[in-house]
């Protein structure tokens, strides 16, 4: 276990499921929702959780150990990199923000423990990601404070790529011999049948 750094936790529930029955965030895994999953992932390494919902949902979420927001009118609709600084915004105390998206409900505090003990070791670097298979896993990772106006700037140029984030700041790119987790930790639930595969028939990459 790390110690815990000055680190905020980003939920991104944001977008519209268009490819699920419901809201992925209503999903449920083991007797929980999606995004209550994705909070209880994090809080362990953070001082505090930020749920940054679609405004569709946002009144009915009610994680009690995180703060529900929703992107600030001027970001909303903008992606992620918008949920990401809608957060930095919102939070601006904290050094690193530690972000997952509710679609992953495998992920273990485990693997943030180990982007972490990255960040503390390695200075200057503002962005730590796993990469699984050769696939670069953006939506859970850490950025440093210091991506802020790197976002900023990316959204007001119409850039809302998170690899084109990746790409303008100094990132850490941390694979599975170094990080020592499964890939299946980081699976996306994005359709049905992935539900239907991947947590109803327990199926293992």
């Amino acid at each position: 276990m790390v110690m815990k750094m000055n680190c905020t936790g980003v939920v991104l529930a944001g977008g519209e499921s268009s490819r699920f029955p419901i809201h992925k965030s209503f999903a449920r895994y083991d007797g929980e929702y999606f995004y209550e999953r994705a909070v209880s992932c994090l809080k362990p390494v953070v001082s505090s959780v930020y749920l940054v919902a679609h405004p569709s949902i946002a009144h009915k979420l009610s994680a009690s150990s995180a703060m529900v927001i929703q992107d600030l009118p001027y970001l909303q609709g903008q992606g992620p990199l918008a949920g990401i600084l809608t957060a930095m915004n919102i939070r601006e105390e904290a050094d690193w923000y530690a972000v997952i998206t509710c679609d992953m409900p495998l992920m273990k505090t485990e693997i943030y423990e180990i982007l972490l003990t990255a960040a503390l070791s390695i200075p200057g670097i503002q962005a730590v990601v796993p990469v699984v298979k050769e696939r670069q896993q953006p939506l859970a990772a850490l950025y440093h404070k210091s991506c802020k106006p790197v976002i900023s700037q990316l959204l007001t140029e119409g850039k809302r790529s998170m690899h084109g984030l990746l790409q303008s700041v100094n990132t850490k790119y941390i694979d599975e011999l170094c990080g020592d987790w499964n890939p299946h930790d980081f699976i996306n639930i994005n359709t049905q049948e992935d539900y239907s595969l991947y947590i109803e028939k327990g199926l293992r990459e």
